[in-house]
């Protein structure tokens, strides 16, 4: 180990021995004779127990006790001998000024030899000396003899003696490492060190050879020892910190990194270090192929820098509404959380509180390695062939040869695993239902929805619908229309969820704020986002329910996506969609009843007539000509003159066209400016994209946009204002069907009777064509007196008169902050040219050509 070509050296045992650390040190440390030369503290190394980490699995490897049992298995005994003989503090009976200086040295070189193996001889004892400010012992050599010994004897002996404690120190660490405790790192180190002194035990069997020939004096044996004691005193100096601070796996690894970087000037100190180094780090490297070449967590004392938490299933979801099989089921070890594999508590005090667990050399590979291992589980749990994992070697190099191996290994499993994705049907089939159902591209599935939520038991409040009701209209929707040859349309739920869109907002705004991006660790400030299930409404929210949500406005889609796709599309962001469908929803239902509202306003047309023929013959008939003084001034005559009823008639069509054309452009924009663009823009980065991390990226950044577009995350009071409106537009319907409504069915039901009295009369063979057209005028005069009646009570026109101007006063507010909000979107990094250029069409496409009237 220590030999050199040029160096005389002690005649070898045998001519083939090639030792294993035949580079070491050549150069005289200058050091030695310094008192520099002392080691650093070495903790409870000497404690007849030393303190060993937890292990921080559930199953460890489990610990024999006859290890600790044998005191001469261990080496321990020669602690003991060395207290025992601190305690007795009784002085040497052994004289040395009684022989000559020759033999005085040869016994001094023979109790050398015999501490440089680690043993208390019988002229250079061990003693425990206690450290004053640790308590804690550690072992030392002296010269033990009595009476006057020659002082170059003593002067060499003395500087040979922190050789003794070097390899007191290293053999101790090494014997005290083998527990299971220290994980697999330590004992890796250990083993390096023990042939480290294998070889230095055989340079002392050469130098006791050499001694029984009487060719061996002091000067001899200190020109021997001289190159080596500075490697021993080295490995010395890193055993004793890595003992005092209690290191193990990635934090021991670390301390020997930093070692290794620190003696890069001294080429042989350097390279004893980098063996250690790779010695050390050869059972971690097997466990990161492991988990790169078969994502399997093969760590039985808990020190891989990826853990494993074997209760988080296919299913579970994170606090964020995130899939925890993807987030949580594998992640990096955390330093002093939640078991890490540090051992120190010094060291897991001085890392920040989110440090890794990871050597310092494949910290920048810790994402790199954490991903590629999630695939490979990911491939493995849907029943699909691994990849070809990389024969190259994947091993600790100094050159860092391992990155490329690493990056060839992390390419192959994310393609595999999306190419898995795109390619499995139920993945595909539960991506298009999501954009069929919850985006509203099945129309038909939605005007069937919207018939049964007009016709049934919808209206009534949400805590009086059963759940079973609403499943029932929602299959009987599925079944009536081109959906029910979906399979992925079966699975949809009916739900309740009594929270208004500002608050679903609420909720999914914080959830986005607070979501991590790819890598991120945990944060406690995020808030709970979950889908709609389908389930009984709580009991604080019943009565709540009960005042103010109907069933028809509490209601909600609900959908299982299928696994793996539930990666891309967890929770949190089926609810996103889910909040897109009630906003939907309540907007077609809208603009429904606005419809249903305009064919009531169509059973006046006769009314209106017969009122503008008689303000013809009032105005004494005649065309003028438009634009003229007469022509403006018989206007006004004719308004002026227009009974109440046509005033009101008038003002409430009025209101109903631009409530209508409102709602019709808003979801004509949603539809071909936001929705539809937006998801073929999305299909193409799902296609382009190589990992999961990426698919679910662009999912939330889709989804953002998504909400960006329908005006529901841009501004709150541009969302306000449309809530605004839309309440309105419902009051308006409730005042159009108290007025209306009633004249309507009054109107049937006459209908009905004359039809049912003209088929009698031609059964009988009575009455004429003229007595027919008789009472079908004087039922028709009767509806337009009744009708005109209803229409000029003071109520309605005051109603529809105030509905008419918060409307258009609303619409000018919306405008104005969608104006704000365009021109907010020009300054947006976020935002891009389409999403600019929507708002612009959006405006252009509500007041194209002054459609909407000024307040006066």
């Amino acid at each position: 180990m220590f030999g050199e070509a040029q160096t005389p050296v002690p005649k070898k045992l045998a001519q083939d021995y090639a030792p294993k650390y035949v580079d070491a040190i050549r150069v005289a440390p200058a050091y030695v004779l310094s008192p520099g030369a002392a080691l650093p503290p070495v903790g409870d190394l000497f404690a007849a127990s030393p303190a060993a980490p937890s292990l921080p699995v559930s199953d460890p490897v489990p610990d024999p006790g006859w290890a600790k049992d044998r005191r001469f298995l261990t080496g321990f005994f020669l602690v003991e001998e060395a207290a025992d003989q601190t305690a007795a503090k009784q002085p040497s009976s052994v004289n040395l000024e009684i022989y000559p200086t020759e033999i005085q040295e040869s016994l001094l070189v023979d109790g050398l030899l015999s501490g440089f193996t680690g043993l208390s001889g019988e002229y250079v004892a061990a003693f425990l000396s206690e450290d004053a400010e640790t308590g804690h012992r550690q072992l030392k050599f002296r010269v033990v003899a009595q009476g006057q010994i020659e002082p170059a004897l003593q002067e060499l002996t003395q500087r040979m003696l922190p050789i003794c404690e070097y390899v007191a120190v290293i053999q101790r660490y090494t014997e005290t490492r083998d527990c299971p405790r220290w994980g697999l790192v330590a004992q890796g180190l250990a083993g390096a060190l023990r042939g480290l002194l294998q070889d230095w035990h055989v340079m002392v069997a050469q130098l006791e050879h050499q001694l029984h020939a009487g060719k061996l004096t002091l000067q001899a044996l200190w020109y021997y020892v001289q190159p080596p004691s500075e490697a021993m005193h080295a490995v010395a100096a890193l055993c004793a910190r890595l003992s005092a601070q209690r290191l193990r796996g990635a934090a021991l690894l670390d301390r020997l990194h930093e070692a290794t970087v620190a003696t890069q000037g001294n080429e042989r100190v350097n390279a004893l270090l980098c063996r250690l180094l790779r010695a050390a780090a050869a059972p971690y490297f097997l466990m990161l192929r492991r988990w790169v070449g078969a994502g399997q967590v093969a760590d039985p004392c808990g020190e891989f820098l990826v853990q494993e938490d074997a209760g988080v299933k296919q299913g579970s979801l994170t606090p964020e509404g995130q899939s925890a099989f993807w987030q949580d089921r594998w992640t990096l070890r955390r330093v002093g959380g939640g078991g890490g594999a540090g051992g120190a508590d010094a060291h897991a005090s001085a890392s920040p509180p989110d440090a890794i667990e990871c050597p310092a050399f494949l910290a920048a590979h810790a994402r790199c390695i954490l991903d590629t291992g999630k695939y490979l589980n990911l491939i493995r749990l849907c029943n699909r062939p691994l990849p070809a994992a990389d024969e190259g070697p994947l091993e600790f190099d100094e050159r860092g040869r391992y990155a490329e191996a690493l990056r060839r290994a992390r390419a192959a499993p994310p393609r595999a695993a999306m190419r898995l994705l795109r390619e499995d049907e139920r993945s595909v089939r539960s991506l298009e239902a999501l954009r069929r159902y919850f985006l509203t591209a099945q129309g038909d599935l939605i005007a069937q929805l919207l018939d049964g939520a007009g016709d049934g038991g919808f209206g009534r409040p949400a805590s009086a619908v059963p759940l079973a009701q609403l499943q029932s209209a929602l299959a009987g929707a599925v079944a009536a229309t081109s959906a029910a040859a979906d399979p992925a349309a079966r699975e949809l739920r009916a739900a309740l969820d009594t929270r208004s869109i500002l608050n679903l907002l609420v909720a999914v705004t914080q959830s986005m704020a607070a979501a991590p991006g790819p890598g991120a660790g945990a944060s406690p400030r995020k808030s709970a986002l979950r889908a709609v299930t389908p389930g009984p409404i709580p009991a604080g929210d019943r009565a709540a329910a009960a005042r103010q949500r109907t069933a028809r406005e509490a209601f909600m889609l609900c959908y299982s996506v299928s696994w793996p796709l539930s990666i891309v599309a967890p929770e949190g962001c089926l609810a996103q969609y889910q909040m897109v469908f009630r906003h939907l929803f309540e907007l077609k239902w809208v603009e429904r009843e606005l419809n249903r509202v305009w064919r009531l306003h169509q059973q006046t047309r006769a009314l209106a007539n017969t009122q503008s023929r008689l303000l013809l013959r009032r105005g004494g008939g005649g065309v003028m000509m438009a634009g003229s003084t007469s022509d403006r001034g018989s206007s006004s005559a004719r308004r002026a003159a227009r009974p109440a009823s046509g005033a009101a008639l008038a003002r409430s069509c009025a209101l109903c066209q631009l409530s209508t054309h409102f709602f019709r452009q808003y979801l004509l924009y949603i539809t071909f400016e936001v929705l539809e663009p937006l998801w073929r823009a999305f299909q193409g980065h799902l296609a382009a994209v190589d990992g999961f991390d990426e698919a679910l990226e662009q999912h939330r950044s889709f989804l953002r946009r998504v909400l960006k577009g329908c005006l529901l995350s841009r501004k709150v009071v541009l969302l306000r204002s449309l809530l605004a409106l839309k309440d309105i537009a419902l009051q308006f319907v409730k005042v159009s069907d108290k007025i209306l409504g009633s004249l309507a069915e009054a109107g049937e039901k006459e209908a009905e009777d004359a039809f049912a009295l003209q088929g009698r009369r031609g059964a009988d063979g009575r009455g004429t064509d003229v007595s027919f057209r008789r009472e079908r005028a004087e039922r028709a005069a009767r509806r337009r007196a009744a009708l005109d009646a209803t229409l000029s009570q003071p109520a309605f026109a005051s109603a529809v008169n105030t509905l008419y101007k918060r409307c258009v006063e609303k619409v000018g507010e919306f405008r104005a902050h969608l104006a704000d909000a365009h021109r907010a979107a020009m300054c947006d990094r976020a935002d891009t040219r389409e999403d600019v250029e929507s708002l612009l069409n959006l405006q252009q496409r509500l007041d194209y050509n002054g459609f909407f009237p000024d307040i006066k």
